[in-house]
């Protein structure tokens, strides 16, 4: 289907409400109040203030996102890319492994790894989840496993749940509570570690937690 644009609807566009309006405007009288005074209003009313923070953080993600080193990083054979920006976004790829820890907002490359380990439920690592797997779906990809700590894992059906209902969507998944094994390690803060044991190489994920 396409869409086609006039002049006309871009100018509808600019009257409000950056541009003036085409209509002529009555002069103004002692009842009607100035427009600095509305705007005054709605600063005063904290909107602007609101809004201008949401902007900052957004153009704070994006700088930071645009920051990030993306040739990845090759470790005993074993190619690793990934994006952490703390409080916002986190998602680690093991291309070979074809799997992701934590999904972040779920980043486009992380859709075609097929299995994804969940650290905890902090937004900046679970967020994406419900995009992940719907996005398999939309491309056709065998349901993934994710995998969650115990403790979280109903409350994790719950949210898929959620998603189902709204957007009417099947969400096919194999969530799987993955158990944790408890070893001593250095840490500065307490915290979540995967031990990820491949044949001759050992590979470790800390995630904070609190």
């Amino acid at each position: 289907m396409q869409i086609s644009l006039t002049n006309s609807a871009f100018e509808t566009l600019k009257i409000f409400p950056f541009h003036q309006p085409i209509f002529p405007q009555k002069p103004p009288n002692h009842h009607q109040v100035s427009l600095p005074t509305q705007l005054n209003a709605v600063k005063g009313s904290g909107y602007l203030s609101n809004i201008s923070k949401a902007i900052d953080y957004e153009e704070q993600y994006k700088l930071a996102k645009s920051q990030v080193h993306r040739k990845g990083l090759n470790l005993e054979g074993y190619s690793i890319e990934g994006l952490s920006i703390g409080g916002q976004e986190t998602c680690i790829i093991i291309h070979e492994f074809k799997c992701a820890f934590d999904i972040g907002r779920c980043p486009t490359r992380a859709i075609h790894q097929n299995f994804v380990f969940i650290t905890h439920a902090h937004l900046d690592h679970i967020g994406g989840l419900p995009m992940y797997i719907a996005s398999r779906g939309l491309y056709n990809l065998k349901p993934a496993t994710v995998f969650v700590p115990p403790c979280i894992k109903e409350d994790v059906e719950k949210l898929l749940d959620i998603h189902r209902t709204l957007g009417q969507v099947e969400l096919n998944v194999e969530l799987v509570a993955l158990d944790v094994v408890a070893f001593q390690g250095r840490h500065m803060r307490y915290g979540i570690t995967l031990l990820f044991d491949h044949s001759k190489h050992n590979m470790l994920y800390p995630a904070r937690v609190m």
